[in-house]
């Protein structure tokens, strides 16, 4: 089975109520890699806690947009330290979280997934820029706090992923979900 025929069954399932545990045994069998299905079990949000959980996305959502308008203003003043080059600096610095909030509005695990990654990647720079003051303070509280809200929400939305963004598993190896 492939990769989208696999997600259409399991948003399918979903859809009709049944869990992940049973969806997962269900297409284990038709699935050509067990790893693919649990992933893609894992990263799809069910119903009741996309629901549960909209407004704490929401929050996000408006973090992020409100950190792509600091990019932005932040991006322009850099570009025209480094030349003129202002209105390119400030769009492509302003469209990285725009991205990010467009992923979480769709409730894509991979925005999650790699927006948490890509925080991570950047806090030592963020924390060497420090001491400069200015909105490198401003830049690096709202990294820390949107990492923070990301991780949660992540965690609410996809609890059958390990900290490491894989599927989770019980002691003798087996894919366990919650849902």
């Amino acid at each position: 089975m492939k990769k989208q025929a696999m997600q259409q069954a399991i948003d399918q399932a979903l859809a009709e109520g049944q869990s992940k545990q049973a969806i997962y045994s269900a297409l284990q069998a038709s699935a050509a890699n067990p790893g693919q299905l649990a992933y893609l079990l894992a990263a799809t949000a069910t119903p009741a806690r996309r629901r549960q959980y909209q407004v704490k996305n929401h929050t996000l959502i408006a973090v992020m947009m409100g950190f792509s308008l600091l990019s932005l203003g932040v991006g322009y003043q850099n570009g025209q330290l480094l030349g003129g080059q202002g209105v390119w600096m400030a769009l492509f610095s302003a469209l990285v979280p725009a991205a990010f909030a467009a992923g979480f509005s769709r409730w894509i695990a991979a925005a999650f997934n790699v927006y948490i990654l890509y925080a991570l990647i950047q806090l030592p720079q963020l924390v060497s820029q420090l001491p400069q003051g200015g909105w490198a303070v401003v830049q690096g509280v709202m990294t820390v706090l949107t990492l923070l809200l990301t991780w949660h929400v992540r965690s609410l939305a996809f609890p059958d992923f390990n900290p490491m963004a894989m599927p989770r598993r019980d002691a003798q190896g087996q894919f366990i979900f919650r849902d």
